[in-house]
């Protein structure tokens, strides 16, 4: 008797040993897995959100020249606007040769600057509209330590136009976005329900949810039809991009803020968009509950509408502006 008590005590302290063990085993993976997931998720918020958001920019070089020529001359106006998630702005105003009170803002888009919204500008002053064009956070010369893809650049877009009401109060504000600029514009115009400053919107190329999106374009990319680790990794992104700037990709809906939206808005996107698909542009367009207009361009790749189709655009952007210019 005495040695089947020894033998089960013998056993319990062994099965107690393993369990400890186990446990430790358990514990060491857990706090790898998490580490590299970390690690992975730091790597890809470094890349996405900041690495890249001046990436190629010397392709605007030309157009720098034309914009320091413009406000060397007096025709243009720089503005500097402190951001009140506290960095500096920088924008230029173009006024239209022709004195009007009315003005579009453009909003361009990743790795991009104010400088492409001066391709645009000929097509707003034929409108009778100002342009105002800025860089966003993170881009050209503005500041902020890194992109959020729309979700604090809302924000920011909402102070330029505070600016445009004060510069030319009681003229007509349209906004003019470009991919994550569309995105921008859109998420502003959530915001926007509650004064209805801005009158009417143009999103050129936007996506319906970046969190969707990443999750399209990593396992496109990587080609394992298997979006369950992409998701993971986003997860550890997004704990990095929450912890370091204080947004999550989940957070960056386009596609659920329009549901509420009453502004007009135009959509524009290319039919062979393989960075946004055009299936987005479908559901941002049936999402949207107000006015709204649509036109896909067969076989135009992301963001290049208006250069191949650059006649079409102009008149569906002057035709819808017109028709929301009225008072």
């Amino acid at each position: 008797m005495y040695r089947d008590s020894e033998l089960r005590a013998l056993k319990r302290r062994a099965w107690r040993q393993n369990g400890v063990v186990m446990l430790a085993v358990l514990v060491v993976l857990f706090v790898i897995i998490n580490a590299v997931g970390l690690v992975a998720g730091n790597a890809f918020y470094q890349e996405f959100c900041i690495r890249h958001t001046r990436f190629g920019i010397e392709r605007l070089q030309p157009l720098q020249k034309v914009l320091n020529e413009g406000i060397h001359s007096g025709r243009w106006q720089a503005v500097s606007l402190e951001s009140r998630l506290g960095y500096r702005l920088e924008g230029t105003y173009l006024p239209n040769p022709k004195p009007t009170n009315n003005t579009v803002i453009f909003v361009h888009g990743i790795a991009g600057t104010r400088l492409v919204g001066l391709w645009y500008v000929p097509m707003y002053w034929k409108a009778g509209y100002n342009v105002l064009v800025y860089d966003s956070r993170a881009s050209g010369d503005s500041g902020g330590s890194s992109v959020t893809w729309g979700f604090y650049e809302r924000y920011d877009l909402d102070q330029w136009v505070d600016w445009v009401e004060q510069h030319n109060p009681g003229g007509i504000i349209g906004v003019h976005g470009m991919s994550m600029g569309a995105a921008t514009a859109l998420l502003h115009a959530e915001m926007n329900e509650a004064t209805h400053r801005v009158r009417f919107y143009i999103a050129d190329s936007a996506y319906a949810d970046l969190e969707t999106l990443l999750i399209q374009q990593i396992d496109a990319t990587v080609r394992l039809h298997n979006p369950a680790w992409v998701k993971l990794l986003l997860w550890y992104a997004s704990l990095a991009a929450n912890w370091q700037a204080g947004f999550r990709f989940q957070d960056v809906s386009p596609v659920h803020a329009v549901q509420t939206v009453t502004t007009p808005v135009l959509y524009l996107h290319g039919g062979a968009d393989a960075l946004v698909p055009p299936a987005m542009c479908e559901q941002l367009y049936a999402a949207t509950k107000g006015d709204k207009e649509k036109r896909i361009f067969p076989n135009v790749p992301h963001a290049m509408s208006y250069f191949n189709h650059q006649d079409e655009y102009r008149q569906r952007v002057l035709n819808f502006v017109a028709n929301h210019s009225e008072r």
